[in-house]
């Protein structure tokens, strides 16, 4: 997934700093120090910079209509909201067509399988989102996909060359869905204003953090009315997939983008009307607005966005520094060989161990072949047996949840580490994440879309969770797991 840049300052020596949204660490390259990036999991608000004056958005305005006069010419800075995250879900199988249906003697002609790929994943960017969509509708024509009109929203179908990967399940069972969710949409009420989305502007852009001051200076700021509760439910919809029945999103980032938005009144004889103008492209979004979307832009709020927080990178224990690692949602002191999660403003001490699989009792230290990577042990709160869950990223989604049911079938038989310690892989999903993925993968168990969506109903609880460090086995250029049989690939790894 793309991630967007922020902007804003070193608070040790107010040099410049760049940082990409999700970031939970970062080293000033002015002075060089680290520094701890609070608010995660938080809503946390942005703004973009115009770069359209008001003269230039005035004549915009005025293409096509040379006679129309500019009455008055407003900045609006309106809120956007943008969610991103890991998404799994348990779909059910749709039936298959008849032999005699057309379409379906049509693909046993072609003799080639197919498969459906959300344009959200990794294998469906490309082509619609660097070329634009008209370019992606050329690449799946060359593919042999079908007619746009006959595609699910949102859906792109590749063919797949003979012998590749079948439906995991037949009709009547749960087969599973990965994806990367990306999306913005308005986080107000203004359907007369025609911007739907950001677009893959989104993912270019960059952000200040949000300064209500400046923004007041100069323009109008538009309150956020649609709650974070409300912009979850509708940034995770599936668009296009009917057969959803239970899913999971995890690594969530839910943020707000104060977009400027130039609105222009223009006159023409006894008319008056409104022109939008985007404050970047300088481009014309809506020709033709009622002059009532002035008091939809008005509205007054009392809220007040929250921002990132920087504040030194040490341990909250023994004030040692803590291992700069931005992408990492844990951070392990090299000192006291404390750990710690961050959430929100609050770094929280977490329990772990690192595994020890060997059987050598005299082994001086780890071994040169071996990558330890972390895995949450959650235990459950209803006598159930304790679930396994990787707190690693990897790109290849599906992988996680064959880890968690592997793993959680046959947790792995090991002594706590003693001695010299080894380097720790990083942690990219918190106990959080890791709670609804092996809630996602004890529901898949069940395999018929009835029975899943009954275990869902009664989800699993957990007490306690406590990070465990397994060593995998490199070998060329992947990595192996003794207790599962899997093999990583290392490249994957984030």
């Amino acid at each position: 997934m793309s991630q967007v840049v922020v902007s804003t300052e070193c608070p040790s020596c107010g040099g410049p700093l760049d940082l990409s949204e999700g970031a939970n660490a970062i080293r000033c390259p002015s002075c060089g120090s680290d520094l701890l990036v609070t608010g995660r999991k938080q809503v946390l608000s942005y703004w973009v910079k115009p770069k359209v004056k008001a003269e230039v958005a005035g004549a915009a305005a005025r293409t096509g209509r040379l006679e129309a006069r500019v009455a008055c010419t407003r900045l609006f800075f309106v809120p956007f909201y943008r969610l991103t995250g890991h998404d799994f879900q348990w779909q059910d199988v749709p039936p298959k067509p008849e032999p005699e249906s057309a379409v379906f003697s049509h693909r046993a002609e072609a003799e080639r399988l197919e498969v459906d790929i959300p344009l959200g994943s990794m294998l469906g960017w490309g082509a619609d989102l660097l070329l634009g969509k008209k370019a992606g509708d050329v690449v799946r024509d060359l593919l042999g996909a079908p007619a746009k009109a006959d595609r699910p929203l949102d859906v792109v179908v590749l063919p797949l060359p003979p012998g590749g990967p079948a439906r995991e399940a037949g009709p009547g069972q749960v087969q599973l869905l990965d994806r990367y969710v990306e999306t913005t949409f308005p986080a107000a009420d203004l359907p007369e204003l025609g911007v739907p989305s950001l677009g893959v502007r989104a993912q270019t852009l960059r952000v200040s953090l949000f300064e209500r001051e400046r923004l007041a200076a100069l323009g109008t700021i538009v309150p956020a009315q649609v709650t974070a509760e409300q912009a979850m439910t509708r940034g995770l919809a599936a668009r296009g997939f009917q057969h959803v029945v239970y899913r999971q999103v995890l690594g969530r980032i839910l943020s707000v983008i104060y977009f400027p938005l130039w609105v222009v009144e223009l006159t023409r004889a006894d008319e008056r009307w409104l022109t939008v103008v985007d404050g970047l492209a300088e481009t014309v979004v809506q020709p033709r607005a009622p002059l009532a979307l002035y008091e939809a832009l008005e509205r007054s709020s009392a809220h007040e966005p929250r921002t990132v927080g920087l504040r030194p990178l040490v341990c909250p224990n023994c004030g040692w520094a803590l291992p700069l690692a931005p992408d990492d949602v844990v951070f392990v002191c090299g000192s006291c060989h404390r750990t710690w999660q961050i959430h929100g403003v609050e770094l929280t001490d977490m329990p772990h161990e690192i595994a020890d699989v060997g059987t050598d009792e005299a082994r001086p230290g780890p071994a040169a072949d071996q990558v330890y990577l972390p895995f949450w042990h959650l235990a459950a709160a209803t006598g159930e047996p304790p679930a396994w869950a990787p707190a690693f990223r990897y790109r290849r989604l599906r992988a996680l949840h064959e880890l968690t049911a592997r793993l959680t079938a046959k947790p792995p038989a090991y002594r706590p580490w003693t001695g010299e310690r080894p380097a720790l892989h990083g942690c990219f999903y918190d106990a959080e994440d890791a709670s609804l993925l092996a809630r996602f993968e004890a529901a898949g168990r069940h395999r018929t879309p009835r029975a899943v969506q009954a275990a869902t109903e009664s989800p699993l609880a957990f007490a306690a969770a406590r990070l465990v460090w397994l060593p995998f086995r490199r070998e060329a250029q992947s990595l192996f797991d003794p207790s599962t049989g899997l093999a990583l690939q290392e490249a994957l790894l984030g």
